[in-house]
């Protein structure tokens, strides 16, 4: 009797760049921290409105932190444990945020998707655009059976994402995560399947 192979995350040969019709996504690259520390600079007092969404932006922000999560995040693609991308505009070349695929299961194939814009590209349809190509993304390379996100209630921008990108809203879990001060916050989950 024979068996079949143990599945390899590994061993699967997929693209670390996605072009769109205004990006192109990819996965972070050492020397990329320098970069990135702009945006996130930039866009920090945005993000910090959401620390049970992204506790890492209160943290301080010098670009050697922005330069390890690069060469993690790299490290990550190539293990098939995470798969972070930035994005920049095609026509300029300026990074314009991340996206990615995190926390996910490769036995039943649910992958969770995340997403931030930089500041000065916020309300152009980016995030959304870079979020519909890492969605296409994990059906397509990875052969993801559900893509999820989680956006706090009150950041409307992000979960407005979700549903240009036709993801359903399954529920809002009420007090489901908490800020550092104690302040209860309730999550919107959304969902797409195939």
């Amino acid at each position: 009797m024979t068996t079949k192979p143990a599945f390899n995350p590994v061993l699967l040969d997929i693209p670390d760049h996605i072009e769109t019709e205004r990006l192109l996504l990819r996965a972070p690259r050492p020397g990329d921290g320098a970069l990135l520390n702009v945006s996130v600079i930039e866009t920090l007092e945005i993000l910090r409105q959401y620390p049970a969404s992204m506790p890492w932006a209160l943290e301080d922000q010098p670009v050697e932190k922005t330069e390890e999560f690069c060469r993690r995040a790299a490290a990550s693609w190539v293990l098939r444990a995470d798969f972070p991308m930035l994005f920049f505009r095609r026509d300029t070349g300026e990074h314009a945020g991340n996206c990615g695929l995190h926390r996910f299961n490769w036995d039943t194939r649910v992958f969770e998707i995340g997403w931030w814009g930089r500041k000065r590209y916020q309300g152009q349809g980016l995030v959304t655009e870079a979020a519909a190509a890492m969605t296409a993304f994990a059906f397509e390379h990875l052969g993801a059976r559900r893509v999820w996100c989680c956006a706090d209630e009150e950041n409307t921008r992000s979960w407005r994402v979700a549903e240009r990108l036709g993801f359903a809203h399954e529920r809002t879990l009420q007090s489901e995560r908490c800020d550092p001060d104690g302040t209860r916050r309730a999550m919107r989950v959304y969902a797409t399947t195939r």
